[in-house]
């Protein structure tokens, strides 16, 4: 059936052939498979609902959890970290059940869910840091000729299409350097020479350890608060499984 013989006898026994080794690891990666199939078969997973949901980066993992931590008792949850653009990608392939996504989609359902407010996080013991000392907040005015650095396009538009406009509205000049943000934002901070980075509290905490965030205070061109929006995305005619879960993110904040 292989068009080729598996196995090779001579007087020191039988051995595969090179089809034959082909065949064999087909065979084993085939038969582990099917052992994972009724692996799962025998624990139930296979009646259990999976419903894959986007993440931002920067979102706060005690919200999530707070959301998410009364509506698994009958699904299972994947939690897939990726930028705005990415996860529409994603919802558009039905790769994604929900996206948590940075700005309003016009193609899907949409519901804004949580609310950030924006800072900046300066080095601890720098001269700028010193500047800060008690107060409590920032202005964009503070920023005047800094060199910023600040999520990249498609993680948090609002840094980049809002506050831009905000600061060249208020008359204020900063050098923008936008890179994705990691585990290594502090180090890449420090490479580009960023005198701050513009980002959210969540954020802050979890890629510039050491660093003192400090929020901002203003308003951009259009009056409204310097907040970066997250809402929650979906696509038309959701399941029962899925309603539950949309219901548990878009219940309102407590105050």
């Amino acid at each position: 059936e292989i068009g080729a013989p598996p196995l090779e006898r001579h007087s020191r026994g039988v051995h595969l052939t090179r089809a034959g080794e082909a065949l064999h690891e087909e065979a084993v990666e085939l038969l582990a498979r099917m052992q994972s199939v009724i692996d799962e078969i025998g624990s139930g997973e296979h009646l259990i609902t999976s419903i894959n949901i986007g993440v931002p980066p920067g979102l706060p993992s005690s919200w999530l959890r707070d959301r998410l931590s009364t509506a698994t008792d009958n699904f299972r949850i994947t939690l897939i970290e990726a930028p705005t653009d990415e996860q529409l990608s994603l919802l558009k392939q039905k790769e994604l059940d929900i996206a948590l996504t940075r700005r309003q989609s016009e193609a899907f359902p949409t519901h804004l869910v949580h609310q950030q407010c924006l800072g900046i996080v300066v080095r601890s013991g720098s001269p700028l840091h010193e500047a800060f000392a008690g107060r409590d907040s920032a202005t964009l005015v503070d920023m005047e000729g800094l060199r910023v650095l600040a999520h990249s396009r498609g993680e948090v538009r609002v840094q980049e299409e809002i506050l831009k406009n905000a600061m060249l509205s208020a008359g204020v000049s900063a050098t923008w350097i936008f890179r994705k943000f990691g585990s290594y934002s502090a180090l890449i901070a420090d490479l580009v020479h960023a005198d701050v980075a513009l980002t959210t509290q969540a954020s802050a905490q979890l890629n510039f350890t050491g660093w003192e965030w400090i929020p901002l205070e203003g308003e951009d061109a259009s009056g409204n608060d310097l907040v970066v929006r997250t809402w929650a995305t979906w696509n038309p005619t959701p399941s029962p499984e899925l309603l539950a879960v949309l219901q548990r993110l878009t219940e309102p904040d407590s105050p």
